[in-house]
């Protein structure tokens, strides 16, 4: 009978420990990962649970009177997965009260990874990474032409891009080849319509758009989230796998920039018109939705995070009309959509980081990152650090928007309360969302 308790109390654990590796395999944050797995030890009878969560590694002890039981799990690399997060976190918030033994939370968790993953094609997963790309170039008026060179060059950076990831080739190594692949592309097409037109420096900037579908920010933002609650042992490795992935995306087109000799941009012009906020509205409508395509959302999410991401966008670029700094609007703006955000997830039934990080990925500087890389590429060092540093700042200043709305709009999160494993559970439990 103790030999059948003890294994009783391994299934548990281990169940428990499933649902956290889940989530974290998904890209969650580890204040997510920590309640799930709090919320599943505490359907299932546990007094306590102790869950330490680094970047793919979760260790989990769990207590019930005298006996507890560690258990450990090295998670593979981390992806992004809006669908699986959604998914999860349904089931954490509304079917363990009704779930109360391992088999019937295991049952869920079959269930949710039958999920299709990735949930679009890759001709979708393509299409969304060129339109993407296109309409942060429309946003930061690079020009239509060059938008277009854009959509062919990303799209084709992403059917590499997932060709790679299929062959589980190092997330760098497909980092760098996309990179090449896109910005490549997009210089030589540029290149030779430059020498048609006899303008070369009309299409140039356009390059830095083409791989901006791989910018890691789902991993960037989160890594913030977490960094703000000080938990360091997963904010700090996700915002330098983060770090390593921005660097080797900003060292390739470096190198392209170089071989290409590409030429210095035309001075942008901020014609601030009301025909440039409707097409920065529609860009950004577009952009959004595509990158929560990316992200592997559904419809409902993209469209949530695509109209959050339309308002907060156009607000920015009406307070940079009236000489507000880059780097306030943008606070401003992820002020906006962390608020937005949240009651759209209330209302749609989402979790909150598949608004608000597609929402923001589009407010980062294009025109300020094509400066620091020609400047890079150019050896002008100062220069490079200057513009790199404005781009630092903006990013930052995004993060800080998000994390003091988080503070405003979840007083679980700003509070640190804990979970009640006092607490009676009963209820009804809904639909996992598939």
């Amino acid at each position: 009978m103790a030999t059948d308790s003890r294994m009783t109390f391994a299934a548990e654990a281990n169940t428990a420990l499933r649902l956290g590796v889940l989530m974290l395999s998904a890209g969650a944050a580890s204040y997510r990962v920590i309640r799930s797995v709090k919320r599943a030890a505490r359907s299932m009878g546990f007094d306590r649970a102790d869950v330490l969560v680094g970047f793919n590694t979760i260790s989990c002890t769990f207590h019930h009177g005298d006996q507890f039981q560690t258990v450990v799990a090295d998670v593979p690399l981390p992806g992004v997965n809006s669908s699986r997060i959604e998914a999860l976190e349904t089931t954490t918030h509304n079917m363990l009260q009704d779930y109360h033994t391992a088999d019937e939370i295991n049952a869920a968790l079959d269930e949710i990874e039958q999920i299709p993953t990735p949930r679009w094609t890759l001709s979708v997963a393509a299409m969304s990474a060129g339109l993407a790309c296109a309409d942060f170039a429309v946003l930061n008026q690079f020009g239509w032409v060059a938008a277009l060179l854009v959509f062919v060059a990303a799209a084709c950076g992403q059917c590499v891009r997932v060709w790679l990831h299929r062959k589980n080739f190092n997330v760098l190594g497909v980092t760098t080849v996309a990179a090449f692949v896109s910005s490549s592309i997009y210089l030589i097409v540029a290149t030779f319509l430059g020498n048609v037109s006899g303008v070369p420096a009309a299409y140039a900037p356009g390059f830095i758009a083409a791989v901006l579908f791989l910018i890691p920010g789902f991993p960037l933002f989160t890594a913030f989230v977490d960094l703000a609650r000080f938990d360091f042992t997963a904010g700090i490795p996700r915002f330098l796998f983060a770090l390593e992935v921005i660097v080797v995306i900003m060292l390739t087109v470096t190198v392209v920039a170089m071989l290409a000799d590409i030429p210095p941009a035309d001075g942008v012009i901020n014609a601030h018109s009301w025909q440039y906020l409707a097409s920065g509205a529609l860009a950004s409508f577009v952009a959004v939705g595509c990158f929560a395509l990316l992200f592997n959302s559904s419809r409902r999410m993209a469209l949530l995070a695509a109209t959050t991401g339309l308002i907060a966008n156009v607000g920015r670029l009406w307070l940079i009309a009236f000489e507000v700094p880059g780097f306030l609007a943008a606070f401003m703006a992820a002020l906006f959509i962390g608020v937005a955000g949240s009651q759209a997830g209330q209302v749609g039934r989402v979790p909150r980081v598949t608004v608000t990080i597609p929402a923001s990925v589009v407010m980062i500087p294009g025109p300020t990152m094509y400066r620091a890389v020609l400047n890079f590429a150019n050896g002008d060092t100062p220069a490079a650090l200057y513009a790199l540093t404005d781009v630092t700042l903006a990013v930052l200043f995004i993060a800080g928007g998000l994390i003091i709305a988080r503070l405003i709009t979840d007083p679980d999160w700003a509070f640190s309360r804990q979970i009640n494993f006092s607490k009676h559970l009963d209820g009804t439990a809904l639909p996992i969302n598939t």
